[in-house]
């Protein structure tokens, strides 16, 4: 009696397996891959640089591709194209440092729910300065006289061309219909590499003693919080 207890547990839970290998396969089939259009609006600073403000953000943009493969239902690779614009804002004057970036995000994203979707993620990012400015007004105190002057200067050739870090996200993706998916997140991401290529004397172009506070040459990096909205497409109906 206890020999067919035992083989009728075991032919049911071998039953149970099968039709979740089965359950699987089907998800994974009407998941897998995937493509999508992002946009929205960014916070960024520069962190361990004096002369930007790391409390202050500056206001930027980001608009880009993404793709996904999915693994299982609840866990997808994704990687996308971005560009995206990046800085900070200046302690003490009103100007600005712009950086253009194109950014190659790589991250394992893991699902909460199904319908709709509550998700996680995390990777890292790689990107590629394409152009660097400041702008703005600088204002130089000579005792009691304040002098203003216009800024406009190409900082490109100072900076490091590559930067990477980081990042992390939260978000939410619901069905719109059965090629199409909305979505919403918010990401944060932290740089860890030097912008500052050591080739400038003044990283920003500035006369050093002049310069209010000090261009203290240490190892600005970027830090980022971004919102993002979007529509995914996928391959095979659900």
């Amino acid at each position: 009696m206890g020999f067919f207890i035992h083989k009728k547990g075991y032919l049911i839970c071998t039953i149970l397996v099968i039709l979740s290998l089965l359950d699987l396969n089907a998800q994974n089939t009407s998941a897998t891959p995937t493509v999508g259009i992002k946009i929205g609006p960014l916070l960024s600073t520069v962190i361990e640089d004096e002369a930007i403000d790391k409390f202050a953000k500056k206001m930027g943009i980001q608009i880009g591709l993404t793709g996904a493969v999915y693994v299982h239902p609840k866990l997808s690779l994704r990687a996308e194209l971005n560009y995206e614009v990046k800085g900070g804002q200046f302690i003490n004057h009103d100007m600005v440092m712009n950086l253009n970036y194109i950014t190659f995000p790589f991250y394992l994203k893991f699902n909460f729910t199904k319908e709709p979707e509550f998700y996680v993620y995390q990777g890292f990012y790689f990107s590629y300065l394409i152009n660097a400015k400041t702008k703005g007004v600088y204002e130089i105190s000579l005792g009691d006289d304040h002098i203003y002057e216009e800024i406009n200067e190409n900082i490109t050739p100072n900076l490091n061309p590559i930067d990477w870090g980081l990042l992390i996200g939260v978000g939410a993706q619901g069905r719109f219909n059965r090629w199409l998916d909305v979505f919403i997140d918010l990401r944060y991401t932290r740089g860890y590499e030097n912008l500052d290529n050591k080739s400038s004397k003044y990283r920003y172009n500035f006369n050093f003693n002049e310069f209010w506070p000090r261009q203290n040459l240490r190892k600005p990096k970027n830090k980022t919080y971004m919102l993002t909205v979007g529509i995914i497409y996928y391959f095979d109906p659900r």
